[in-house]
């Protein structure tokens, strides 16, 4: 019974979130970030991208919890298509954008940024988020089987892995320190992590 408390209080403290004008102010900042960092997505083929919005949707998670990334990763992902169209806009990929940031905000909301963490949610966007619903959508969207484009995808996201798991951990621990940084220096009490 505490476990689900907790789990739930972690969504409450998150909307909580949403009446604090710094709050608002920082997750719009991290909005835009995530839609100029879409911009520079390197589209291998066209159903395979290579983007780094998702350390701003990470970042957003991390600081405001999954409810608060959720809203901001749909924002994203309407916003960066109409900023910077490529093809059709397919609803779906924004309940992917959306159910990535909500992982990143249980794993890493109201918890030390440590690499475990860190792991655990970048893996799990991973497998759910790119490979299995993202591949999904791309079946759908080019006509193409899903178990063709799997295996390049697998591929793709093995290489990656990695490489986005020390970025998000480098990222995360640097916009902690910024965030509690620039927010002692207005008398609002500083983020654990």
């Amino acid at each position: 019974m505490q476990k689900r408390t907790a789990f739930l209080s972690l969504f409450r403290d998150s909307a909580a979130e949403l009446k604090k004008l710094p709050s608002l102010v920082t997750a719009a900042l991290l909005l835009a970030l995530q839609v100029v960092l879409a911009g520079y997505s390197i589209d291998v083929l066209p159903f395979l991208r290579i983007s780094f919005s998702y350390l701003a949707s990470a970042v957003t998670g991390m600081l405001f919890g999954p409810t608060v990334a959720m809203l901001s990763a749909a924002a994203g992902d309407i916003l960066g298509y109409c900023v910077h169209p490529s093809g059709v806009y397919f609803p779906p990929y924004m309940l992917t954008a959306m159910f990535s940031g909500c992982l990143y905000g249980i794993f890493l909301y109201h918890s030390p940024i440590r690499l475990s963490r860190v792991i655990a949610s970048k893996s799990l966007v991973t497998v759910f988020s790119n490979l299995l619903m993202n591949t999904l959508w791309n079946s759908m969207v080019y006509g193409k089987s899903f178990f063709a484009i799997l295996p390049i995808r697998i591929v793709k996201n093995l290489v990656l892995l990695p490489v986005e798991i020390a970025l998000l951990f480098v990222v995360c621990k640097a916009a902690q320190k910024v965030y509690n940084t620039a927010f002692l220096r207005c008398g609002i009490s500083p983020r654990k992590g």
